[in-house]
Formats: structure tokens, sequence, C-alpha cells
């Protein structure tokens, strides 16, 4: 303070003061805010001498570590603290990279900060109580006016949150590739052509089936309208309107054409998809091969209209007559040539039937054969087929026979329905039924050689004691009719 010619203190400069009172207060805030930031609880502090040992050891690091400052300062160095395998492989690191040997202790720490070069890391730290937690470290080289380094200061914050953060981000990523996965998986696996498309009809996928049926890679499909791998594309595009438009599962039927000029009639199964907002994506669609059943359909029905100017049935029994069961055995031969499996024809006679004829009448042979017909249908399927080709001659026509022991079965229980005792007007007549096996494709080809081929083997029964059946030998073409 100045003074004034008689010597008593004279009033200080109001703008001097100010100047020096700004900067006593600019000091006296930026050394607070240095020891709050140092002292704060949210981060490690550590600062070292030149050779490393803890000098200052903050609230933060004593929080995060365990220790006390007491425990560490003039003690330990922060590399006593880290994880020892981190630091090997650090200086491993740092050795390669910067052309030096380096040690893998504190010097692994501070190296690149002691050579002026910017340095932030993750390590391991290990608390007191041996427990591990993942830190990010900033690491400043402290110099004095020459720029000698006199100490490091490391300044470390907890990264247990951002790791358990990432590690779930990885497994919800791995989650992800595994459910894309399973459903591509089953997106290949399904045996019927599969696609799916945007809300404009154009293709965003397809399998491998649907590959196949139109002869264009998944390339070539994708970014495709749907419309153009049909013979009617209008109707296509139609069609995934309608799905769209009606937001639910819907069927209809199209003819899919290949590359090369194949068509392929296919029913397809279409629905609306979404994403995981209910937001509208697009059509999924599976198409079904059905040309071969539109075929055999085509076929029955031409079948059935020249059937319907015919008298198919025995006027008597109601049975399919002999033009009837020809026709059914050679549509069950068709059924069995495609399916590459078996078929069976049974002749029966009964046992004795002239004789009953004969004697009782011919109005009773007839309620006898009436109700021989009847037990007859009752011991096979509904599409198996039950004939008469006249007089006490009965035929089975067996569709899909699973071996000789089912057609075996089958005219079993059909011997031992007609061996069971018939009440006509109040008459109980006993009567057997001789049978004979013929299976294609072991004992004809045809439905002329079956049925020689069961009646050779239905005598075979008769002569061996009636009231039986026998199987078949392999069919002989030159044998006698």
């Amino acid at each position: 303070m100045e003074q004034n010619k008689n010597g008593s203190a004279a009033p200080a400069d109001p703008a001097k003061i100010t100047l020096e009172d700004q900067r006593e207060a600019t000091l006296l805030k930026t050394g607070a805010l240095q020891n709050a930031i140092f002292n704060s609880a949210n981060f490690s502090s550590i600062a070292t001498d030149a050779r490393g040992v803890i000098q200052i050891f903050n609230v933060g690091a004593e929080r995060m570590l365990g220790y006390s400052a007491a425990e560490v300062t003039n003690t330990i160095t922060p590399a006593d603290i880290s994880d020892p395998q981190e630091l090997i492989d650090r200086a491993e690191a740092l050795s390669s990279e910067l052309g030096t040997p380096i040690s893998p202790g504190f010097e692994a720490l501070v190296f690149k900060a002691s050579r002026g070069i910017e340095d932030i890391y993750e390590l391991t730290y290990i608390r007191k109580d041996g427990s591990r937690f993942p830190a990010v470290v900033s690491v400043t080289a402290l110099r004095d006016e020459q720029e000698a380094i006199i100490g490091y200061l490391l300044i470390g914050t907890d990264n247990t949150a951002r790791k358990q953060i990432e590690t779930e981000q990885r497994q919800l990523s791995q989650r992800l590739r595994d459910h894309q996965f399973y459903t591509r998986s089953l997106f290949e696996s399904n045996i019927d052509p599969i696609m799916t498309s945007d809300t404009y009809g154009i293709i965003t996928d397809v399998n491998k089936q649907m590959e196949v049926l139109t002869g264009c890679t998944r390339d070539e499909l994708i970014g495709a309208p749907f419309k153009k791998f049909f013979t009617a594309p209008d109707r296509a595009d139609m069609a995934i309107k309608k799905v769209l438009t009606e937001r639910k599962v819907t069927d209809y039927e199209l003819t899919a054409r290949a590359r090369d000029g194949k068509e392929t009639v296919v029913s397809v199964n279409a629905t609306t998809f979404y994403d995981r907002d209910r937001k509208l994506q697009g059509v999924f669609a599976a198409a079904r091969d059905i040309t071969e059943r539109k075929r055999l359909n085509q076929l029955l029905q031409e079948k059935n209209s020249e059937l319907e100017t015919l008298v198919l049935n025995d006027p008597l029994t109601g049975l399919a007559n002999r033009r009837l069961l020809a026709d059914r055995i050679s549509m069950a031969l068709i059924h069995a040539r495609r399916n590459k499996s078996a078929m069976a024809v049974v002749y029966l006679d009964l046992d004795g039937f002239k004789q009953v004829n004969d004697t009782l009448g011919h109005g009773f042979g007839d309620a006898l054969l009436i109700m021989v017909a009847e037990r007859l249908l009752a011991t096979v399927r509904e599409e198996d087929t039950v004939g008469r080709l006249g007089g006490d001659e009965f035929v089975l026509a067996l569709w899909h026979v699973i071996d000789a022991d089912y057609a075996a079965s089958v005219t079993q229980r059909a011997i031992e329905a007609v061996s069971q005792p018939f009440v006509i007007e109040g008459n109980s007549v006993n009567i057997t039924i001789s049978a004979g096996v013929g299976i294609y494709p072991d004992h004809g080809e045809d439905a002329d050689a079956l049925l020689k081929s069961a009646d050779r083997a239905m005598y075979e029964a008769k002569a061996a004691g009636r009231n039986a059946y026998r199987i078949a030998k392999r069919a002989d073409p030159s044998a006698p009719a």
C-alpha cells in the first residue's frame, strides 16, 4: 500500500487492487478446481515419482482399489496393482511397435508418456481383496521447469459398466446371428419353393427349391418382380395384392414357368409378415408342386366321364361289374407303378354254391349272394373295390398293399366273414369260400395277368380242401388261362 508525504497510508489505486484481486481469485479457483478434480471419487488419480513409486493416491483410487493412501504411498508402483500377464503382453506389443526393448513392469505403463506420446489404454486393476475390474487409464509425464521427468500421473476410470454393455451387445449380436442361422436353415430345408417379397411384389429372398422351380439363381431372383416367373403375370400380381389387402393366409393356384420353358402347376400358400414393431414388411409364400395331382385328377375325371355311359354295377349285388372292376384294377396299377408300390387282386369262389342254389332255389341263392357281397365289402378299405364277375365268383382289388402278408390278412378276413352262418327266410346256411391272391408286380403287370394268377391260386386252394387261400406263384406268360 502506498504512503502519503506525512508517512500515513495512502489509499490504494482502485484499478490496481482490482487486478490483483482478480489474479488471486483466479489462482484460488484454479487450485480449488484442481483439488476437487484430483480428489474426485469418480476416478482414480495416482501420482508417482520418476521411479514409479506411488506418492499420491486419491479418494477415487482408494474407493476403486480398496487400499488406503497410507498403505501404498512410498511403498508400491501402479504395476503392483495391475494384471501381470497384461503387463507382459503390453511390454511385448510396445517393444514390437516402437522397436526398443521394454520391461514388463512400470516401464510398460508409462513408456509412451515418457516419450511425450499421448497414451490411453485399457488394463485390469487388482483390488486389495484380489478381485479385478477393467479400467481405462490415461498417463501423463510430470516435468519440472527444465522438462525433466519428475513423476507420472495415472488417471483411471472403472470400465466395468461399459465392458458389461459390450459383453451384452456381443451376446445379443450372437443370438441374432444364431436366430438368423436357424431361420435360414428352416427356410432352406423346406421341400417346397419359398420366397418373400416386399409390399410391391419384388422378391427379397428365396430358398434353393425356388431356384430349382424357376431355373434362376438366387441373385437373379432377388430384386425381380414375383409375377415375372408365372405364365399369367397379371394373375400372380393380383394374388400378391390380395394377400396384402386381406392380410391373412391365402391360397391360390398358378403355373410357374422356368427359364427353360418348363411349366409347373403350383398351389401357393401366402401370408403377410411384419417386423418386431408390427410394421408390414411384405409377403411370405410357399409353392407346392401339384402338377402330378392335377394330371391324376384330370385322368380320373376322364375315366369317370367314360364310365358314366356304362352300366358299372352288378344288378343283383350292387358291386362293381366286370367292366368297372377291370377299370379299378387298372387305376390301382397306375397308382402302384407311379409310386413304386404294390397292389393285389383276390379271386374268390363260393364252395358248394351250386348245391345250395339247386336245393333251396334261385331266389334263396340270390339272397345268399347279396349277403356274401355285404360281408366282403365290410372286410376292405374304402379305396378298395369289391366286384362280382358273375355267378358265385367275386374279386377284391386292393390299392397299395404293404406286402403279401397284408393281402393275405385281408383275404383271411374275407374267408372268415363268409364262413359265418347265413340266416335266410328262417333257414341257417353255412357256406365257405376259396381264394387266390395275385400281387403286382410279382404275379403280373396288368389286370388280365393278375386275374389269371389269382384264379389259378384259387383253384389250388380248392384242391387243397377249400375254405382257404393260396398266394399265386410268379407269373408265367406261357401258362394256360
